[in-house]
């Protein structure tokens, strides 16, 4: 195909997908390949104002640093900024417990976004091209993906774009010969330890020679798929507004509409799948439904199987050994809840009522200083109007409180340790006032 009909198709790609506008200041990710100094020129011939940014992984000693050197001299070439950054990528990748590929892709992801931030760049662009479109369709393939993961790459993500996405390897490779661009080979392009190289090389020429059309009708498939994704997300939305009870930083998904839905796993996976929770880990949620208590863990948030549903939130650690005291005299405490402590002459309380957010105790039963700390197993109280005592943990479970919710009471504590109150819920009764009370002192939970 001629060069300039290439060209023509790359202006009409940008206008029929409303990639960028033709003002737009975008920022190019130029390595040195034949594709990203191609998508270099096209933008240069078609007069858009760009920008060029290029990592240095050194990865591949002195042909690194050369290839640094070629963008910039590429940029200078066009006459536009240079954006350039070293990496070290290998330790950062033992460091961080990722491959060399995932270390590379979140490093220069991550400058990139940086550099269009601090630079004013409306778009970051990359150069891939179907046929990065249709390997990436088989990485998801066989790694295991849901349906987001077979419409390959998309031409427009938030602010990345793929100008190049409707072209073929062999048509860019063309284009750079009859415009005679210099370019850099990657030798690492041949070398199949990686995955993507080994269906480039290996998977990608035998279907080619099952079906000569394979990328064709690849890209028609993706297409096609791309189409029915958009449907299917819409029904997701749909369900997720239904299923999912929003209070606060937590969320619930009862248990009774989760039966109800077919099939359970798909739907269960999409509700899941932006708090972190891949495939497996929906598949042994579901597998762990009767285990109440059972809790699932991501980077970001923690689920917790309750009785009557899933319960997520923010991941955060217990502090379980932590403990605030409270001096004698202290009419006020503001961490880690609000409390306040009012003294007042019993026989003048004898008929006021209270509730769950407020108790009144003999002040003389108080030994200095208080302390407020979380339960632990084997912590016992008498719950007000009661003759024995029962364990926080027995109590708790009577009220149906859920493991984060467990987890979020505060116990009040005299000196010697014995529980006055679990705050906000019940007090011992050990404290409550009686005929010979003569001072009293009312406590109350304030939730501002």
């Amino acid at each position: 195909m001629p060069a300039d009909n290439l060209l023509q198709r790359f202006i009409e790609h940008r206008q029929q997908t409303a990639l960028f506008h033709p003002y737009d200041n975008v920022l190019l990710a130029v390595s040195g390949g034949v594709d990203s100094v191609v998508m270099a020129h096209m933008f240069a011939q078609a007069g858009y104002h760009f920008g060029i940014a290029h990592c240095n992984f050194h990865l591949r000693g002195a042909d690194s640093n050369s290839d640094e050197e070629f963008v910039m001299s590429l940029a200078q070439q066009y006459n536009v900024p240079f954006h350039c950054v070293q990496f070290q990528t290998t330790s950062y990748a033992k460091e961080h417990k990722l491959s060399i590929e995932e270390a590379a892709r979140k490093l220069r992801y991550d400058f990139f976004a940086h550099t269009a931030a601090e630079n004013g760049y409306i778009y970051i662009a990359t150069a891939h091209h179907n046929n990065d479109a249709i390997e990436t369709f088989f990485i998801n393939l066989m790694r295991g993906t849901g349906i987001s993961g077979l419409h390959g790459i998309l031409p427009k993500n938030n602010n990345i774009i793929r100008p190049l996405l409707p072209f073929s390897r062999l048509e860019i490779s063309q284009y750079a010969a009859q415009h005679q661009l210099p370019f850099h080979e990657d030798c690492t392009n041949a070398e199949t330890i990686f995955l993507r190289n080994k269906i480039r090389h290996s998977l990608l020429p035998l279907l080619k020679e099952i079906s000569p059309q394979i990328e064709h009708t690849m890209m028609r498939n993706m297409a096609n798929i791309a189409g029915a994704e958009q449907i299917y997300q819409q029904a997701v939305e749909q369900k997720r507004q239904q299923l999912l009870h929003h209070s606060g930083d937590t969320i619930t998904i009862l248990k009774s509409d989760l039966y109800q839905l077919q099939p359970c796993s798909t739907y269960l996976f999409e509700m899941l799948r932006p708090f972190g929770f891949s495939a497996a880990a929906v598949a042994d949620i579901i597998a762990a439904l009767k285990n109440t208590g059972r809790q699932f863990h991501t980077h970001s948030h923690t689920l917790l199987i309750d009785r009557d549903g899933l319960i997520i939130k923010p991941s955060v650690g217990r502090e379980s050994d932590a403990q605030f005291v409270i001096a004698e005299g202290t009419r006020a405490i503001s961490e880690p809840v609000c409390l306040t402590f009012e003294p007042a002459n019993a026989l003048a309380l004898q008929m006021l009522k209270t509730d769950s957010n407020t108790i009144i105790v003999d002040a003389s039963l108080l030994k200095y200083p208080l302390a407020l700390r979380k339960w632990a197993n084997g912590d016992r109280f008498r719950p007000f109007g009661m003759k024995n005592s029962r364990k926080v943990s027995d109590f708790f479970k009577d009220a149906r409180l859920s493991r984060f919710e467990k987890e979020q009471k505060w116990l009040l504590c005299n000196a010697d340790g014995q529980i006055i109150w679990i705050v906000g819920m019940r007090m011992d009764d050990r404290f409550r006032l009686t005929a010979t009370t003569a001072t009293a002192m009312i406590i109350t939970l304030s939730k501002n």
